[in-house]
């Protein structure tokens, strides 16, 4: 009789690998990791579109209080600010409570802050200069994009604890360290990032990364690294794109050349100034706290297993990480919602009453055209004015006749990862190490290294 292989789970080591714990144990890693991954990471299909449970938990709240969200948009900009210039310049800055301390952000951000809350209110009550409250300009961000993000911020950084608390990102991080450790010189639980921004939101993505830094998991070198390379927009918006620009039906070509690029800038990237000079140095007040715990002769099942039990155990109280999660949502909401009125007000208003952007692409159009992209005078400036928001270029070059220039364009739109109305303000607040010198930098590399990627790939898709 022919002997049957042994099948792992016979093996004494696989059969051994749950006894250490008890069945409190692994409930606690097992049940909240389930929900999160869930939430998070489980690609559902509503209305024939791809997305994940807490993006339509997200859209179903939008459309729920739509009537209530550009009240409360306008509410978390000004009373905020008005806070801010109170603690700011009364002796409640030297309180030590963090809460208080969210509204003493220093002298710059308390500007911007105010700044951006004039603004916000000149957009909702359509007083003062026309191009600052124009439905084309403060207007899509106070009723197009502010009530969006508002839900994101909230919501995700309440429920993201289901990833990041309870040892997914140990027992995952065990399993894939050594691919991104040769691949990216990352920690193999930034795998966990990279999914809940692909498959949720960019934003997502960034506030997760910021946690782990916070908490010791990242150093800053690997925080920047990690949110500027892996932070993209999900899939859904990704479709969205696409379909603005009448190109849905070569949709999964078009994902794939994107994920490709993706992955070659995350190669290419962190490799050149300025993520190249970046220190690995953690979180001042909490240190390292990745260790090298690997015991003699135990397999990457069981190291992960083992961390992730570990990490469970080490949870705080849910009271505690709901109070945390809080606290990281306001820091960013009542930051980027003045600074996003100030930075798109302003380069909405660029695109649409100057010819700024159509100078400032002058040198793209030759590139655009040795890259064999027809229509390259329209093309460059819709591409360039993707750093105000990663729509824009799928906006304006929503007329373009050439296929293969609007599917380089929604590409490169979604591989640049930095634009200045969500994405890079976050980035700065996160204070993480990344300057605003840094994301115009890496903006531009990766818009250079992203476009012939793609054009290359388009002209083999489409012909």
């Amino acid at each position: 009789m022919i002997e049957q292989p042994r099948s792992k789970l016979s093996d004494p080591n696989h059969a051994r690998l749950l006894s250490p714990y008890s069945a409190k144990q692994l409930a606690k890693f097992i049940i909240p990791t389930l929900f999160g991954i869930l939430l998070f990471l489980t690609p559902i299909s509503v209305d024939g579109r791809l997305t994940v449970m807490i993006a339509f938990v997200i859209d179903y709240i939008n459309t729920v209080i739509k009537p209530l969200m550009v009240p409360v948009t306008v509410f978390i900009a000004v009373v905020p600010s008005l806070i801010t210039v109170l603690v700011t310049f009364s002796p409640l800055k030297y309180h030590s409570n963090r809460f208080i301390q969210l509204f003493n952000p220093g002298l710059g951000w308390t500007t911007v802050r105010v700044i951006g809350a004039i603004l916000m209110l000149m957009v909702y009550l359509e007083i003062g200069p026309e191009w600052i409250w124009s439905r084309n300009t403060g207007g899509v961000m106070l009723y197009d994009v502010g009530p969006v993000v508002l839900a994101i911020y909230f919501l995700s950084a309440l429920l993201l604890p289901l990833l990041t608390d309870y040892g997914l990102m140990e027992f995952t991080g065990s399993l894939v360290s050594r691919v991104f450790e040769k691949l990216f010189g990352l920690p193999g639980r930034a795998a966990i990032d990279s999914l809940a921004s692909w498959l949720s939101a960019s934003s997502v993505g960034i506030i997760l990364t910021t946690q782990q830094y916070r908490e010791g998991y990242y150093s800053s070198r690997e925080a920047c690294v990690i949110a500027t390379n892996f932070s993209i927009v999900s899939i859904a918006y990704s479709y969205l794109l696409l379909s603005l620009i009448g190109m849905q039906h070569v949709f999964l070509q078009w994902y794939a050349c994107v994920a490709i690029t993706g992955v070659l800038c995350a190669i290419i990237v962190p490799k050149l100034p300025p993520l190249r000079g970046k220190k690995d140095e953690y979180f001042p007040s909490v240190g390292k706290q990745l260790k090298s715990d690997r015991l003699e002769g135990e397999s990457l099942l069981a190291l992960g297993l083992r961390r992730a039990v570990e990490r469970a155990d080490s949870a705080a109280t849910p009271v505690e990480l709901v109070k945390r999660s809080i606290h990281v949502s306001l820091d960013i909401a009542i930051s980027v919602y003045p600074a996003m009125m100030v930075v798109g007000c302003t380069g909405l208003a660029l695109i649409a009453y100057t010819p700024i952007f159509d100078y400032l692409a002058q040198p793209l159009v030759p590139l655009f055209q040795l890259l064999q992209l027809p229509e390259a005078e329209q093309a460059a400036p819709a591409l360039l004015a993707g750093i105000v928001d990663s729509i824009m270029p799928t906006l304006l070059g929503a007329s373009i006749e050439s296929e293969v220039t609007r599917f380089v364009l929604a590409g490169v739109a979604v591989n640049q990862i930095i634009f200045f109305t969500e994405a890079a303000i976050i980035l700065v607040r996160a204070d993480i190490g990344l300057k605003l010198r840094d994301l115009l930098m890496i903006y531009v590399l990766r818009v250079l290294i992203s476009l012939p990627i793609l054009a290359l790939l388009g002209h083999l898709v489409l012909n």
